[in-house]
């Protein structure tokens, strides 16, 4: 039999009970634990949200998914793991397991479309760091994946299916992704660019015009150093006191999954923000473990095998 590829599905990973938050940033925090403050912050974000996150059980539900599309696919051809970057189960202790179940070629699969030094990079370097203790393995980096048909159109169909809302002229929709620092772009990154991809490849399918649409970020970290920006909580409540907009559709299409950016700072924070200024949010599903998405990163993994 021939031996199988594994697949390491590799993730930010949330807490599972509030127990696991104060470790989950140390770690995040290399080490630091985080301080009183922004503990109890950060503790009541995830209890607004509820314990254990979603983000959990989508993580596992498309691990198995992919696990199942592959093999319907090709079977016994795939083994597909799950490594998370902050908590258990570590990417370090994935790549342990992969070797101890004697397979020696692994396609690394950040879950995030978009590619970025800051971010997926960090995947991949941990990622070949546990394969340096297993001689003989071999590692395929996935870098981005936000041009999948499948995926697109997964956005593009649920603003189709809203088109006499987005229609209306005092409707604006916004798509987001996770800021990140402006140094990151500034040095060369491609994020920015991929992102402005994937929005306007979601517009043009779902036949908004540009005056439709705008790109905003979302969920800056809390550093002194400068964000990409405009805030997507700042365009929002512009585009409704200074704009004459009523309804925000909220596209985080940087994301694939509910996790705490979408739970609270779309769901929470922007909602408020909005009915604050006068409006109302209309926030689009997330891939989560949809069939587009398991179709999506079935194609990551045929194509990342074939080349």
């Amino acid at each position: 039999m021939t031996e199988p590829t594994a697949v390491l599905l590799m993730a930010y990973g949330t807490p599972y009970q509030e127990s696991d938050i104060k470790g989950y940033y140390t770690n995040i925090r290399h080490g630091q634990e985080p301080p009183k403050p922004l503990m109890d912050q950060l503790v009541g974000r995830y209890k607004a949200i509820g314990l254990p996150s979603p983000l959990a059980r989508i993580t596992t539900a498309q691990r198995d998914g992919l696990q199942a599309a592959l093999d319907k696919a090709h079977p016994g051809a795939y083994k597909v793991y799950e490594g998370l970057k902050y908590i258990a189960p570590f990417i370090k202790d994935a790549v342990d397991q992969i070797a101890a179940d004697g397979i020696t070629k692994i396609i690394g699969l950040p879950l995030a479309p978009q590619y970025s030094s800051y971010s997926s990079e960090d995947y991949h370097n941990r990622a070949r760091q546990a394969v340096e203790a297993h001689p003989g393995m071999e590692y395929l980096p996935v870098r981005s994946w936000w041009n999948h048909q499948e995926l697109i159109h997964f956005w593009s169909d649920q603003l189709v299916a809203k088109k006499e809302l987005t229609d209306r002229p005092d409707t604006k929709v916004i798509f987001s992704a996770h800021s990140l620092p402006l140094r990151i772009i500034q040095g060369g990154d491609p994020y920015k660019d991929e992102v402005i991809g994937l929005s306007n490849a979601v517009a043009q399918a779902a036949g908004l015009k540009e005056d439709q649409y705008v790109l905003a970020w979302q969920s800056a970290g809390r550093t002194q150093e400068p964000w990409i920006g405009p805030d997507f909580v700042t365009v929002a409540k512009d585009l409704i006191t200074k704009s004459g907009m009523k309804t925000i559709v909220s596209a985080s299409i940087g994301f694939i999954a509910d996790n705490l950016e979408i739970c609270y700072d779309v769901d929470q924070e922007l909602a408020k923000a909005i009915e604050s200024a006068g409006g109302t949010l209309t926030r689009l599903n997330m891939p989560n473990d949809s069939p587009a998405l398991i179709a999506t990163l079935q194609e990551v993994v045929e194509e990342t095998k074939a080349e």
